[in-house]
Parts: C-alpha cells; structure tokens; sequence
C-alpha cells in the first residue's frame, strides 16, 4: 500500500515522503497513530502543491533577505553594552541579541538560527562579521560592537 507519511517514522522514511509498506503495518500502525495517510491521487498532488508553495515561499524570503542586507549595505550595525576597561564584555553578545537589534535599529526581522558569527561569540569590543544562510542562500553583514 502506498502512503504518504505525515511524520517522520525512523527506519521508514522522512515527513512527506511516499513510500510503500504492507497493508497491514499501515492498516495497523501508521494509519491509527495518523503517522500516515493513504497516498490517493488528490493527496499526491495536494502534497506536490505544498511543496511548491514551500519552495515558492523559500525564494521570496531570501529576495527580501537580499533587500534588506542590500539596505544595510554601506552601513554598519552597531551593537551597545556593557565592558570593563580592558574592553572586554560583561557579557557575549549571541545572534540571537544581533536579531533583536536589527529589528530595534532597522526593522528587518532576521531569524537567530540563520545568523552564524564567524568568529564565534563576541566578547571583545570591535567588528565582526555575520553570515546568513538557509539552505543554498548564503548573504552576510558587518556589526560594530561598542
């Protein structure tokens, strides 16, 4: 029987893949537990048009990464706390802080888990720079931290 799972089962197969299994391990186990569906010809093409729209929705957010790191383009995004004298932080700034500020300075929302700091958690005063990627996309800036 062919099924699409709505869930990824180990040793089975990945969320929205279609795979065959025997009748009765999908009557008994993936169907009950709504781990799957049965893979009819409307499920299919419903499941190939989401996918679409996934893909469709992947490249028009990473167009409106590329306009907004395009508008910090020539600037620099600067970041303010705390340091001792020798200039380093009382605390590490993470992305997930870069995120906030971007958001405050700019107004470009940026998710945390695609910033990647190159040089790893800033702890020292300086300039550093951050990578954006998801997936193919890759885009990066520069942050000031003062």
């Amino acid at each position: 029987m062919k099924v699409i799972l709505l869930k990824s089962v180990p040793k089975l197969g990945k969320k929205d893949e279609v795979i065959t299994v025997p009748d009765g391990y999908a009557q008994n186990a993936l169907l009950p537990k709504k781990l799957a569906i049965i893979a009819t010809d409307q499920a299919v093409a419903a499941l190939k048009r989401t996918q679409e729209n996934k893909i469709t929705e992947k490249k028009i957010q990473h167009e409106l990464l590329d306009k907004a790191i395009e508008s910090l383009a020539g600037q620099t995004l600067v970041y303010h706390t705390k340091k001792n004298e020798k200039g380093s932080l009382f605390s590490k700034v993470t992305e997930s802080d870069i995120s906030k500020t971007l958001l405050d300075q700019h107004r470009i929302s940026i998710d945390a888990k695609l910033m990647t700091i190159k040089e790893g958690h800033i702890k020292q005063i300086g300039t550093y720079t951050v990578d954006i990627t998801d997936g193919d996309y890759k885009s990066e800036f520069i942050v000031s931290v003062e």
